[in-house]
């Protein structure tokens, strides 16, 4: 057996709390982190976002197809709506 160091300990230990808590059966830390390499394993591509959603980088190009999926088109006339709706709740800053 190998023996694995943890930065994050306390987690693991308030992890297997909660488990005992909720099920009323303890937990060791090896068995917890057996299991939670099992459930990585068998739900691996939802794992794998989990671990590329910190680490994800955005291109320019990127940001602006996303822009333009989520952000609604409120038709012809509207493009000052953002600094008309501005002026209305903080005034003509121009007087």
């Amino acid at each position: 057996m190998s023996s694995v160091k943890i930065s994050r300990k306390d987690q693991l230990e308030k992890l297997a709390a909660k488990i005992l808590l909720k099920t009323g059966k303890k937990i060791t830390q090896q068995e917890l982190l057996a299991l939670c390499v099992q459930y990585s394993d068998e739900n691996l591509d939802e794992f794998i976002l989990q671990v590329t959603k910190e680490n994800r980088k955005w291109d320019a190009e990127e940001i602006k197809q996303l822009e333009m999926e989520f952000i609604e088109d409120f038709g012809e006339g509207t493009e000052t709506l953002s600094s008309d709706v501005d002026k209305i709740l903080y005034g003509d800053e121009k007087k």
